[in-house]
């Protein structure tokens, strides 16, 4: 049976397997039973695999240096319905279909001689390899691979360019192209039947140059930076002799005199050529008027020149041509006239595309072209032009990596910022922000800049500048300055999505740099570790019977649902009444989906004002307070119908009689842990605190032994703060990819929750948590961030909210009771009992049958039954407990209780007597609730039994 691999790869070296997935994976083993397990593997995974095309030393890197051992040339021909028409930059890359990019590869072996080679089906494209009969070297292999790549371009063949590479992985046979996961293609062999060729048979059929041995080594007195330098320097001969007579008055000779040079000169003048790029054609025109002119001897020359020497130095030429070097403005200042054709070479649009090491594997990435006069060197760094005034000047190195801004945005407190990228041979790109304030100073530009690994000498430092402000100045007049983000979540139209410093949108995730507003909870947002080690300690909650943490931790996948409720915010509140029961931990869970487990909390000592700046920042990322079991409950209740407002307060400007206004908004849940519950804590705030009940979903979390202390210990405070932050960059892209399917998910769920609940309007808020948390789980089982039983934890919400119910039901106070109440918190303090009328026997007042011993609030006369209560403390009540004053009175109305506002002598009958003031008449004879004979009659039996 045919095997590819063994057909195509030398024995000598290591194979390398590569997966494709989400997260790249690379292995180098030994054997082909050890490749074709991986390779199984990854299709198992439903992975894209690779294989290396070359085989590897000992390093386990897939590098040009580190790919040794060639048996077979390969392309690769891109096909499919987008290859075969321009993209948007006008530049076709493949053939509409495998059937017209098979005959234009038989079109091409014809005309250039190359025989059938081995062709894989790679499900969209086409795969050849060429055999050799014997192990290359890269040295060897290498210009074969480009002059093949060269034939293809001479000759109209449309193959991937990138591909004639030393260190390429194309996909094996018995393995899959999973680019549409729903209907994978197999990869398969059309042709396994094909001639190895002798190394030298192949260099002559692709007409491939000489070999040219490439060292193993940099040489010690060049430094890498120089090495990298140099590789920006061409010569041309063009050049040299524009110059005229501000040239080389040697090879002016040369030139003017071909006819009668003597074969010592000729030889000397074929030298600088020889090393130039355009030398070919030059080294002809410097001969082509010779009585004897032979091009193949010339091409010969050439060839012999480079092999055994360099270009000659101004010694030899005025050895042989004494005299000709007097009057050189140059004489002595260097040692050949070929340091006359040197040129930095400026980068073109395709040396501009670069590659950029990312999370999911190496990325294109294009360089923009630099604001004039600057320019990009050929492989890489920043140049400037001579000045117009300056006829002999050179180019001058600005800095030798490169540096640039790629957009202008607006900071709402710190301004205008200029957003750069920078790259570093090793750090790979980086992307930083300094302001334009600190851009228009030298002293802190420099200090901007090196803070951010941006080094440059004194003398460079001046053009730096320069050109740093040439490309903010350039590109106010080509680009609008952009908004920086002041919070995470959904923006644009909800077709992006800020996660940190990241702007997560269907064209991939790319940076967004923090505003002064989220800079501090954007570096506390970022992946660290291992994704599975994070997903192991996540699973924890997997377990039976901890369907409760599961709910919660949770809420990081259902908030970013949360906007989509329609409602502002909500709190869940998580009760664990045993102090070092883990409910923090709960809290770090959620958090680790994006980030830092613990330092994304908020704490319950963080002022009201820090909780809801945090609330507008996060936006709708899941929202953490930790242990909030000491904040009293005017302040809970404050937090509460804050969150749910989903906006910050406004305030009047300190400076002027002009309104502040806050732009900070959010709409997301809150997940909060406390030993104590805040159903119950509000009740003792007011009677009807239902408005704030119905924004908290709070349930108790009792005590188990599921996972053994010593072993969460390890896993809760070592290992989860040690990996976190994976998970949520792959659910933000599935719902920004996804959202409306996400949406339709979350009303269906939440019509089932409405339906088996039986939720009502009063209890939305529970219903849009529930179901945004349910919606998010099940999506982020599906995309495999977690194990749980999504069904266990339904029935478990469903048993919660039945009980959560019980105890915080409709307001049910009357008026009456709400009157009651007043009076029963007065009774023992500020009472007066006594009657109305005066004793028609004496002619006396009736002696008090309980008087007050502080302010006299309530005055109470049993032989009408009136009840006298203070108006304006009274109201002050009401406002307190948030009953409404004006229908309250208005329902005691109706039911003759409330009998009218009078100006009354509240201490009528006692010693003291006391102003008028305005009272609230009722009639206590309409309620038994609100009669006191009982209460006095019982203190005159005590008083009895005392004496």
């Amino acid at each position: 049976m045919f095997d590819l691999l063994n057909a195509v790869l030398p024995p000598e070296g290591r194979y390398c397997v590569f997966g494709g997935g989400t997260f790249p994976d690379q292995r180098f083993v030994d054997t082909r039973e050890e490749a074709e397990t991986i390779i199984q593997e990854f299709v198992g995974k439903k992975i894209d695999a690779f294989f290396g095309c070359a085989k590897f030393g000992p390093a386990n890197d897939r590098t040009h240096s580190n790919a040794q051992y060639f048996r077979a040339l390969w392309m690769d021909i891109d096909c499919g319905p987008t290859k075969g028409v321009p993209n948007d930059k006008g530049i076709i890359e493949g053939y509409l279909d495998q059937d017209t990019g098979i005959a234009e590869l038989q079109k091409f072996c014809k005309t250039t001689g190359l025989h059938r080679p081995i062709l894989v089906n790679s499900g969209n494209g086409i795969h050849a390899y060429w055999l050799f009969d014997r192990t290359l070297t890269r040295q060897e292999w290498t210009p074969l691979a480009k002059r093949l790549k060269a034939l293809c371009k001479e000759h109209g063949l449309i193959v991937d360019p990138h591909v004639f590479e030393a260190s390429r992985v194309l996909r094996p046979m018995n393995s899959a192209n999973f680019k549409n996961k729903n209907a994978p293609k197999p990869v398969t062999v059309w042709n396994e039947h094909t001639k190895p060729l002798s190394y030298e048979a192949y260099k002559e059929l692709l007409g491939a140059p000489d070999l040219v041995e490439e060292p193993d080594f940099v040489p010690r007195a060049m430094s890498p930076m120089m090495e990298a330098l140099m590789g920006n320097k061409v010569k041309k001969f063009k050049t040299i002799m524009m110059l005229g007579e501000k040239g080389c008055a040697q090879l002016n000779y040369c030139y003017e005199n071909q006819s009668k040079l003597s074969e010592p000169l000729w030889m000397s003048a074929l030298s600088i050529p020889a090393f130039c790029v355009d030398g070919d054609k030059a080294a002809h025109k410097m001969s082509e008027q010779h009585p004897e002119y032979d091009a193949s001897e010339v091409n010969q020359k050439l060839k012999n020149i480079r092999k055994n020497g360099g270009p000659h130095h101004c010694d030899t030429f005025e050895e042989r041509n004494p005299g000709g070097c007097e009057g050189c403005p140059h004489r002595g200042k260097f040692k050949s006239p070929i340091v006359l054709g040197v040129e930095i070479e400026q980068a073109t649009e395709e040396d501009n595309e670069v590659e950029v090491e990312t999370k999911t594997g190496v990325a294109k990435h294009q360089i923009p072209e630099y604001p004039f006069p600057f320019f990009r060197g050929k492989k890489g760094g920043i140049y400037v032009r001579p000045q117009q005034d300056d006829e002999e000047g050179e180019p001058k190195l600005v800095y030798e990596h490169d540096l640039y801004v790629i957009k202008r945005m607006r900071d709402k407190e710190l301004g205008e910022m200029a957003l750069f990228r920078h790259h570093l041979p090793h750090d790979g790109m980086k992307e930083f922000a300094i302001t334009t304030a600190s851009i228009s100073s030298k002293d802190e530009l420099r200090k901007q800049l090196a803070q951010q690994g941006v080094m440059a000498h004194h003398k460079q430092y001046e053009n730096l500048a320069t050109y740093v402000v040439t490309s903010v100045k350039n590109l106010q007049y080509t680009k609008k300055a952009e908004l920086m983000r002041t919070q995470f979540g959904w923006v644009d139209g909800d077709s992006k999505f800020i996660m940190g410093d990241k702007e997560i949108t269907k064209d991939g995730v790319f940076y967004s740099p923090p505003s002064s507003t989220t800079d501090f909870f954007a570096e506390k947002i970022h992946p660290k570790g291992d994704m599975e080690k994070w997903k192991e300690v996540f699973n924890l909650y997997a377990k039976p019977g901890m369907e409760g943490h599961a709910f919660a931790a949770l809420a990081a996948f259902g908030a970013p649902l949360f906007k989509f409720t329609g409602l502002k915010g909500a709190i869940i509140n998580v009760i664990y009444e045993q102090a070092g029961s883990g409910k923090s931990t709960i809290l770090r869970m959620c958090n680790s989906v994006y980030g830092m487990p613990y330092e994304m909390m908020a704490i319950e000592k963080d002022t009201l004002n820090a909780k809801m700046q945090q609330l507008g920042v996060m936006n709708n990322l899941p929202n953490t307070i930790d242990e909030i079991t000491n904040m009293l409950p005017k302040e809970f209740s404050d937090l509460a119908y804050g969150i749910s407002q989903g906006r910050g307060k406004h305030r009047v400007k300190g400076s002027e009689n002009a309104l502040r206004v806050n732009n900070t908004s959010w709409q997301n849940m809150t997940l909060a842990s406390a030993n104590a519950s805040f159903h119950e804590k509000l009740l003792i705030l007011k009677n009807i605190a239902d408005g704030e009940s119905v924004r908290l979903l709070e349930y108790k979390i009792e005590p188990n032994d599921i996972i053994g202390m010593a072993y969460g210990k390890e896993m809760f405070d070592h290992q989860l703060n040690e990996n976190y932050g994976h998970a949520g960059e792959i659910y933000l892209s599935y719902l920004v990819n996804n959202l409306e399917s996400a949406k339709a998910d979350y009303k269906m769920i939440q019509a089932k929750i409405d339906k088996e609940v039986q939720f009502t309007s009063r209890e939305r808020f529970w219903s849009a948590v529930c179901a945004t948390i349910i919606t998010g789980g099940l999506i982020a089982k599906q995309l495999g961030l977690h194990d749980y039983d999504m069904g266990a934890i339904y029935r478990w919400m469903k048993k919660m909210l039945s009980e959560m119910r019980l105890d915080v039901k409709p307001p049910s106070e009357s008026p009456v009771t709400a009157l009651g109440e007043f009076v029963n918190a007065h009774l023992a303090m500020n009472t007066l009992v006594v009657n109305g009328e005066v004793d028609a026997r004496t002619n006396m007042q009736t002696i008090p049958g309980m008087e007050p011993r502080g302010e006299l609030l309530i005055r109470y006369e049993p032989d009408n039954k009136h009840l006298y209560v203070a108006a304006k403390q009274f109201k002050e009540f009401c406002v307190k407990q948030q009953i409404n004053y004006k229908s309250l009175l208005k329902t005691l109305t109706d039911q003759q209780i409330f009998l009218e506002a009078v100006n009354k002598r509240m201490s009528k009958g006692m010693k003291l007597s006391s102003p008028v003031v305005r009272t609230l008449k009722f009639d206590a004879g309409k309620s038994e609730y609100l009669q006191l004979d009982t209460m006095t009659a019982d203190e005159d039996r005590d008083s009895v039994v005392s004496d």
